[in-house]
């Protein structure tokens, strides 16, 4: 009966109907929506066409599962078969064996000897006994034929059930086998969509982000040529108004009386008195002052465990390991507790319980740096407030990575402890 079982477990269909929803989540998102729009377009059709085939993966799935459970109960049902079938045979045996019996006995004596043993009784009492000691042996031997012949009729019965439910465990054995083969044909189609889709989607990404590195780099180094001349401007207006600084004259004519009572002019220099004055006599303006901007403090916010996201960004590349906490390997919620941990911090460890523990629950939107991002089954830690730059634990065969806009899409609220 056990060749009707196939090679596919539950937890093996499981795995590969989980495979195809983690191939899903490595497609990148709208990280390429400026650089890459067509390349876009297209992971967004295949994760269109992925989510729909994850509703025929559990579809195929409750399938998979009737088909065996139903194979299941007809191999019950030919296993209770097979002991009516064992029970029939031995009662047969002990009836044949029982017939066998009165018939050699009634060979030995011979039919006249069963005539005698009526006729020859004594008085009527004993020929009556003898005749109802007779017709009770007969009686008992027709019985015994008739339950032989029941007997064989339900041997029939259980060996045609045997081999009915022994065709329905065949055919759900084959039908269980369909449908593992056809979701694994699609697991294996999508699985080398998404990887080529992914590596072309990485390629772009790296080129974005040399190209964000580059653009950085000219900002940073117009920013400190401004600064250079701006200094450079500050201390040749100083310079220029160094002089300015010391007591200012000017020329004037004044009149002049000598001792024979004549008038004379005399030109003479007399201190300026008032504000300083530039080059061309205006006064120096506000304009000309140096201007010193405001430096804009970050607010300080309770609760701010920002502190983890280094831990966790420190973790890229570590490899995802189903239930795995650290240092070297890690699971979604793996990952937050071990980031956790290192500014003393102790989380459960399982997405749903995190949920359950968190002092606040917001929307993905109000996610502060180091806040946790959650939806049923998954979660990372944010980088950047409203979440967007984070960084997770993706799922089997996966590593710990830098943002995927996909999963991102898919967070639900934001935990904060």
């Amino acid at each position: 009966m056990s060749e009707h079982l196939i090679g596919l477990s539950r937890r093996a269909f499981i795995g590969g109907a989980f495979g195809i929803t983690a191939a899903s989540l490595l497609i990148p998102g709208t990280a390429f929506a400026e650089t890459a729009a067509e390349k876009q377009a297209e992971a967004d059709a295949v994760r269109n066409q992925l989510i729909g085939l994850q509703a025929d993966l559990e579809t195929a799935a409750d399938d998979y599962y009737r088909a065996l459970d139903e194979q299941e109960a007809a191999q019950a049902a030919m296993e209770q078969e097979q002991v009516k079938i064992d029970n029939t045979n031995q009662r047969i045996e002990v009836l044949q064996s029982q017939l066998s019996d009165r018939a050699r006995s009634m060979y030995r004596s011979g039919a006249t000897s069963l005539i005698d043993f009526v006729l020859g009784a004594a008085t009527f009492e004993e020929f009556t006994s003898n005749w109802k000691l007779l017709t009770s042996m007969n009686d008992s031997d027709a019985e015994m034929v008739d339950q032989t012949k029941t007997a064989r009729e339900e041997l029939e019965a259980a060996k045609a059930e045997y081999a009915n439910q022994e065709q329905i465990a065949a055919d759900r054995a084959a039908e269980a086998q369909a449908i593992q083969e056809d979701v694994q044909a699609k697991i294996d189609n999508a699985t080398v969509l998404v990887s080529q889709l992914d590596a072309e989607a990485q390629r772009l990404l790296e080129e974005e982000q040399a190209a964000a590195a580059a653009a950085a780099a000219a900002q940073a180094a117009a920013e400190a040529e401004a600064r250079r001349q701006a200094e450079q401007a500050a201390a040749a207006a100083a310079a220029a108004q160094a002089p300015l600084q010391e007591t200012a004259t000017e020329t004037v004519t004044q009149e002049v009386v000598q001792e024979d009572g004549t008038v004379t002019y005399e030109e003479v220099e007399v201190p300026v008195e008032g504000d300083s004055t530039d080059a061309s006599g205006g006064a120096q303006t506000g304009a000309d002052a140096p201007v010193v901007y405001p430096v804009e403090q970050a607010p300080v916010v309770a609760g701010d465990n920002s502190a983890v996201v280094g831990f966790a960004m420190g973790r890229i590349g570590c490899p995802y390991v189903w239930g795995a906490e650290g240092p070297d390997a890690f699971d979604c919620s793996g990952l937050v507790t071990w980031a956790y941990r290192q500014i003393g911090m102790n989380l459960p460890h399982q997405s749903e319980a995190q949920y359950s523990s968190a002092r606040n629950v917001v929307s993905v939107s109000e996610a502060r740096p180091g806040d946790v991002l959650w939806r049923y089954g998954h979660v990372g830690i944010a980088c950047s407030y409203g979440g967007e730059h984070y960084v997770h634990a993706p799922t089997f065969g996966a590593y710990v990575r830098d943002t995927d806009p996909l999963s991102w899409s898919q967070f639900t609220n934001a935990l904060q402890f």
